[in-house]
């Protein structure tokens, strides 16, 4: 009974961790862009940090965009931005 516990709970915790670290995306309207800080606002007013040494010369403000990330504390984590 023991054992079956310890692995229904086991299941669960990398179940819950798996739900957290799950992929999400945001659709917007670029408002800003900083290539310093690699991040892109939208009009919303959402802020989405990209890695060091992003490339967002193929995008311009007012783009319709669609960007993919991940939720780390309060950071919104992207790693994908492509035009809408």
């Amino acid at each position: 009974m023991r054992h079956l516990l310890v692995s229904a709970a086991l299941v669960a915790a990398l179940g819950s961790s798996s739900v957290l670290a799950a992929d999400l995306t945001a659709k917007g309207s670029i408002k800003s862009m900083d290539t310093t800080k690699c991040t892109i606002t939208l009009a919303d007013g959402k802020v989405y940090q990209f890695a060091p040494k992003c490339d967002f010369s193929k995008l311009k403000e007012n783009e319709n965009v669609v960007i993919t990330y991940v939720v780390k504390g309060d950071v919104n984590d992207a790693s994908k931005v492509v035009a809408a």
